[in-house]
């Protein structure tokens, strides 16, 4: 269990839930209002404060994309599969980054998560990713829906 610093909330799990939701969307060929996505990051965000406090480190992964899915299933308005898929993607996306960053980087977590600055600085690599995939979703038109034809089955 862990507190994170108020800091870590505001400018590293509140942008990161509202990045993961925008690319897991875009990525899935649904565009919704940048409100709804700012509302999603914020209430993930707030979850992710309460999930990490009260959760042990392993099994506060499932407990954030369960309550990820139905933040964003109750404020987007997709189909729950359709929104199950866009946050699943979004956390593998976050886990390719971070996974190897923290392995290859030989950070240690626990002197990581003892450093405010350290903790933000973490965020930024998936970050850049997840922006540069929104860029793209957004400016190239890019979905996966238009590449891979049973995702339509699943998106409806």
């Amino acid at each position: 269990m862990d507190r994170m610093p108020m800091s870590v909330v505001v400018f590293g799990s509140i942008p990161e839930a509202i990045l993961m939701a925008w690319a897991g969307f875009l990525l899935l060929g649904i565009k919704p209002p940048l409100r709804k996505i700012l509302v999603v990051g914020v209430l993930q965000g707030i979850a992710s404060y309460f999930i990490r406090r009260y959760f042990d480190f392993g099994p506060h992964i499932v407990a954030h994309m369960i309550s990820f899915i139905l933040i964003s299933y109750m404020i987007i308005r997709a189909n729950l599969p359709t929104t199950a898929l866009a946050i699943i993607m979004a956390f593998i996306i976050v886990i390719m980054i971070e996974g190897p960053l923290l392995i290859f980087g030989k950070i240690n977590v626990a002197h990581m998560l003892s450093m405010e600055w350290k903790r933000l600085l973490v965020f930024l690599p998936h970050e850049i990713v997840l922006g540069a995939i929104i860029y793209f979703c957004i400016r190239k038109d890019i979905s996966l829906l238009k590449e891979f034809t049973f995702l339509k089955k699943i998106v409806g």
